[in-house]
């Protein structure tokens, strides 16, 4: 019960009343409070790139998220696309991101060449020292303009991706999640995705309050990321304490929070 009497804000919607339980099993009390939108999947974009892929085969395929991949498998079915998109992906080397991608390619028999393990892009653009290649990439919900412009200056040509897409946070509840950590209402804030620290400090610094969050995050207030891509966002926007479980997952996160208040 290290999170007894702990109150707790939770930016992530999707997995919100499952990070919910975890917390009061600790003790503490959760308030969800969604800092992205609804994800939703271009399907035309989808199968046209689909299409694309399976009639002139990248040299190396880039999956960002098994999220991602599931999608595009399942657009791949629906459009008579099932049996080609499969043996691609038995055919082509696979680079990916994170452990969690790792581990749902693992489950289809398929084992990627190269893995970064931190989840992050950076780690991911280190792993490939590749150039002259033709490379598909399945993002995840966002551009990343460094890591597509450090693949294509090593003469690769990049074909993107988006299986799904974020929408903006409800400004109501943004407002009110800042208004709760001005209050004093909360004793940490718990992010589950960079996209979250994006909006949440898109919303801050659109009504001038970004200096004045920042001390209480630094200072009062907990901030938590479920990973260390999210981390790197937080500290990125300014925020100099972060607590991080070392692995990236919601359970991790929650035990990380306990075991800080109760030591």
């Amino acid at each position: 019960m290290g999170l007894k009497d702990k109150r707790i804000a939770v930016t992530g919607g999707r997995k919100g009343e499952e990070i919910r339980t975890l917390i009061e099993k600790q003790g503490g009390k959760a308030f969800i409070r969604p800092a992205q939108g609804t994800v939703f999947t271009n399907e035309a974009h989808v199968v046209q790139s689909i299409q694309e892929i399976i009639e002139n085969p990248p040299q190396l395929l880039i999956f960002t998220t098994g999220m991602g991949e599931k999608r595009m498998a399942e657009l791949a079915e629906a459009n008579g696309l099932g049996k080609p998109y499969e043996q691609l992906l038995r055919a082509v080397p696979i680079a990916v991101r994170g452990t969690k991608t790792f581990q749902h390619f693992k489950q289809k028999g398929i084992t990627p060449g190269t893995v970064a393990d931190r989840g992050t892009m950076h780690q991911l653009e280190e792993s490939l020292a590749i150039e002259n290649q033709s490379i598909a990439l399945q993002m995840h919900g966002e551009n990343v303009p460094t890591f597509i412009k450090t693949l294509e200056q090593a003469n690769n040509n990049v074909r993107t991706i988006y299986p799904y897409e974020h929408t903006p946070p409800e400004e109501a509840v943004v407002e009110q999640l800042v208004e709760e950590i001005e209050s004093g209402l909360l004793d940490a804030v718990a992010f589950t995705s960079a996209i979250q620290v994006r909006y949440f400090f898109d919303y801050v610094e659109n009504k001038k309050k970004k200096n004045a969050i920042l001390s209480l995050l630094n200072d009062e207030v907990l901030p938590v990321a479920v990973g260390e891509v999210t981390e790197e966002h937080l500290k990125e926007h300014g925020v100099e304490r972060v607590l991080t479980p070392t692995t990236p997952r919601m359970g991790a996160m929650v035990m990380a929070m306990s075991k800080y208040y109760q030591e």
